[in-house]
Parts: C-alpha cells; sequence; structure tokens
C-alpha cells in the first residue's frame, strides 16, 4: 500500500466512530500508523472485534499497524449519580465519601478512593471532570470530606478526579488493570502504556507481571500524567521503553503554564536518549465536532513535530468525533509541511559501542551522497530505532524476520518496516531483500543510493556491526 511520506507517526485511539472497518481502512491510507485501544471504556468484546480488524486491515493493505494498548491506571472517579447529573452551586458545600459509605445523603457524592478522608486536609484543592469543577476541603469529619464549591457546574457519573497537592497512596496498577493486561497479551497487542506513572518502580512492577504472561519483549510507555513523574524522570527513563507526554492530566495536576516547557524538555531529553516519544491530548479538540481544526490546534501539532515528537496522537477525535478520517488526514498533511524545513537535532550517542558509532555516521553518509533511504536489517528492532534517533529525513526501511516486531516499529518516527519471508544469513542476501522489496513498493527506484546497517553474525540482539553503501540496480557485490 502507498502511503503518506510522513516520518513522524500518527496514533489514533480507536472507538465507536472508527471501529467500522472502512472507515478504519480510510483512516490507514490517509496516514495512520498506530491504532490506540483505550482500556478506560469497552468491553472485552469491543476490543478483541478493533484488535480483529486492525490485524485484518494490516494483512490486506500489506502495512503494519501498531496496537497500542493504554491501561486506564488507578483513575480516581466519583461514582453513580442522577442521570441529569448535580448541580453544584458556587459558595455552597459538597460532601465526598467513599462508596461503602455512601447512602443517597443530600449534597453528598460517593468517591472511590477509600482514603480519601486521611489523605486529604483543610484547604486541599481537588478538581473534578478534568478540572472543569473545583473544590476546597473545608472539614474532614470522619470518613467524609466536607467541600467547598470554588468552580461549579453539572456534574455527572464517573467524572475523574484529581488531588494536585497530594501523593496519593495509590497501586501503580489496579486489578482492572492486571485483568486488562492478561488480556491484551493474550490478544497479541505491540505496547503497552502505564497510566499515572510516578516512579521508576511503577515500571518494573509492570515489567515483572508481563514476564510472568510469557510476553517479556512487550515494550512499555510510561504516560507522564503527575507532578512526581516529572520529578522522576530521568530514573523512569533508565527502565522505560518509550514516553507519552499526556497533556491532559497532566495540565490538571500542575499549572497548565507548565505543560509546554515540560513537553519540550521531555521529548528532547527522550530524543537524547533514543527513547520514542508520544505527545498526546487535543491535539485538533476541536475536530470532535468540526471538520477543520483550528489555527491554534494545527500550530500545536506542527510545534509537538519540531520539538522532536515521534508520534502526534489522537482522543476523542478519531474515538468518538464526527470526523475521524479527516482528523488524520489533517494531521499527515500538517507533519508532511513541517518536516520539509524543521531542523532536527541529532544528539551524540549515548553509549560508546559500535551500533551506536555506525548510527552516528549516518547524517554524514546522507549529507554527502543524498541517500534515497537507510536500510536496517534488524531481529529486535534496536539498530532501526537508533538510525530513527539521528532524524535524517529520509526513511528508515526496517528489514526484519519478526512479524511482532515489524508490527511495533511502526511507532517510532522515520521507520518504516517490512517484513522479510524468507530467511536470511548473509548481507548479499540482505542487499538482494533490500533491493528486491524496494523497488517493488516503489520506495526506491534504480540508480539509488541506499544504506544498509546489520550485524554478523544475523539475528544477534544489538549486534549492528557493519554499514554498505549500496546503489540499487548494480547488482550485490
Amino acid at each position: 500500500m502507498s502511503t503518506p511520506a510522513h516520518l513522524t507517526k500518527i496514533v489514533a485511539t480507536i472507538g465507536p466512530a472508527s471501529r467500522i472497518p472502512e472507515v478504519f481502512k480510510r483512516m490507514v491510507r490517509a496516514g495512520m500508523n498506530v491504532a490506540r485501544l483505550n482500556f478506560s471504556h469497552g468491553s472485552y468484546e469491543d476490543h478483541a472485534q478493533t484488535i480483529a480488524l486492525v490485524r485484518a486491515v494490516s494483512e490486506e493493505l500489506d502495512t503494519p499497524i501498531t496496537i497500542l494498548q493504554d491501561l486506564q491506571g488507578p483513575k480516581i472517579r466519583v461514582g453513580d449519580l442522577p442521570p441529569q447529573g448535580i448541580e453544584l452551586v458556587e459558595g455552597e458545600m459538597l460532601t465526598l465519601v467513599p462508596v461503602d459509605e455512601f447512602s443517597h445523603q443530600p449534597n453528598t457524592v460517593s468517591i472511590d478512593y477509600p482514603l480519601i478522608a486521611e489523605e486529604a486536609t483543610p484547604g486541599t484543592q481537588i478538581l473534578l471532570a478534568d478540572g472543569v469543577f473545583e473544590l476546597k476541603v473545608a472539614e474532614i469529619i470522619g470518613h467524609a470530606v466536607q467541600c467547598e464549591i470554588i468552580k461549579g457546574g453539572i456534574l455527572t457519573s464517573h467524572k475523574g478526579a484529581n488531588f494536585p497537592s497530594l501523593d496519593l497512596r495509590l497501586p501503580s496498577m489496579t486489578d482492572k488493570d492486571r485483568q486488562d493486561l492478561e488480556f491484551g497479551l493474550a490478544q497479541g497487542v505491540d505496547w503497552v502504556s502505564l497510566s499515572f506513572v510516578r516512579k521508576a518502580e511503577d515500571v518494573r512492577s509492570l515489567k515483572e507481571f508481563i514476564a510472568q504472561q510469557g510476553r517479556p519483549d512487550t515494550p512499555i510507555i510510561a504516560k507522564l500524567e503527575k507532578p512526581q513523574a516529572i520529578a522522576n524522570l530521568e530514573e523512569i527513563l533508565k527502565v522505560v521503553n518509550g514516553i507519552m507526554v499526556a497533556r491532559g492530566d497532566l495540565g490538571v495536576e500542575m499549572p497548565p503554564e507548565k505543560v509546554p516547557t515540560i513537553q519540550k524538555r521531555v521529548i528532547r531529553r527522550c530524543n537524547q536518549l533514543g527513547i520514542p516519544v508520544i505527545t498526546a491530548t487535543q491535539m485538533l479538540e476541536s475536530m470532535i465536532q468540526n471538520p477543520r481544526p483550528t489555527r491554534a490546534e494545527a500550530s500545536d501539532v506542527a510545534n509537538a513535530i519540531m520539538d522532536g515528537t515521534d508520534a502526534i496522537m489522537l482522543s476523542g477525535e478519531s474515538a468518538v468525533g464526527a470526523y475521524p478520517v479527516q482528523a488524520v488526514e489533517i494531521m499527515s498533511r500538517i507533519a508532511s509541511e513541517v518536516e520539509k524545513d524543521a531542523e532536527f537535532v541529532n544528539f551524540p550517542a549515548p553509549q560508546t559501542d559500535e551500533t551506536h558509532a555506525i548510527s552516528e555516521a549516518l547524517n554524514a553518509i546522507n549529507d554527502v551522497l543524498g541517500l534515497r533511504c537507510i536500510v536496517a536489517f534488524t531481529a529486535t528492532g534496536y539498530s532501526a530505532i537508533l538510525a530513527s534517533k539521528e532524524r535524517s529525513k529520509i526513511p528508515v526501511i526496517a528489514l526484519t524476520p519478526d512479524v511482532q516486531v515489524y508490527h511495533r516499529l511502526n511507532l517510532v518516527w522515520g521507520i518504516k518496516p517490512l517484513l522479510l519471508d524468507q530467511e536470511v544469513t548473509t548481507f548479499e542476501e540482505v542487499a538482494q531483500q533490500a533491493e528486491t522489496l524496494l523497488l517493488e513498493r516503489n520506495l526506491a527506484d534504480r540508480g539509488d543510493r541506499i544504506l544498509i546497517i546489520g550485524g554478523i553474525p544475523m539475528g544477534v540482539s544489538r549486534g549492528t556491526n557493519f554499514l554498505k553503501i549500496h546503489r540499487i540496480g548494480n547488482g550485490v557485490s
């Protein structure tokens, strides 16, 4: 399948608006690379149908599609309310009680965090519904927390609750997360993202659980949504495979004016280390209802790309919005346009070994020869990710015999994975396969120069130790 030429990847959340097979196909053709399954919503039957759809379309269109399972995490929510909701009136009082203490008392709302009365103190700020409503704790009486309503409106069931100033005693994974993860791993998801990460130990716990399920190589994305995650960023980066700058909850938990600089700092640090990073939340929010984005939204997407993000993400725009295909098309056009002139930073190698040394040479060779693409023969995806880190503005064609690596790599900036359907054991076979596939897929023309990197012996993890300049159509020597 011929796909748009943008190097920045597009993540689209799949929901009722995009689960329709023809709509989903159009999104892939428009440039979608990653299907995000949000396990805060939907049944296992829904998600199983979506995964089957993704794999079927991937095979039909002969293109990789990454499946990202996004775990809900320990999100605190208010309980059941009347269908019409309840009105919060500024200046009046509202009492929050744990779910098991709730018996429909007047001016009282249940909350699914049993330690709220132990954690909160008078003056504590509580934000509801992603910061739409604001409360201030006035008094603690037993297990009940009495609050003054600072910013009111109509509150409906199961809206989120945030406590920006508190370091709550929440588990890194809930029982629901474990059940969801068992399901997702059995279904063969490609990446798993962990919500509300606060420290490196949260990621380690998830890795241990994944290993127990027999899928130890499944890569993990840490979602940065809490102030503690920003404070512990360096330790988290040491143990994670990817990062998501989840600006929604981050902008609730922290002053919103801090989020743009945090976004830039996190992306830059991930680029330095060669760790894929996704920028997420409200990128084209108005397209949930409108066929065109605002100018500010287009600039937001463009700035994330210029910052160096690997991927840009659609949430409600593609899950429940009226224009999911158009949202992908707009992102694709913005990415293609911005990438023409963006000056991406090439950071020094974080390690001193043959694989990193070879990746450092890619830009210098491309500057002199004007390569059509870089071909990375990779068993694990590692060398292709390092080549992506160089931000050479030409595609990194990842040749891999592993179908899991084939799908996983499609999340990473600039990488176009191709699946090898036969075993290769020598450099000559790699070059021949590369030439054949590039010509068949119109990814190169005869006479084009390409750069091939790989390792001898083949199939050794992180064993990249050669590079070869090759001209298409000149034979293999």
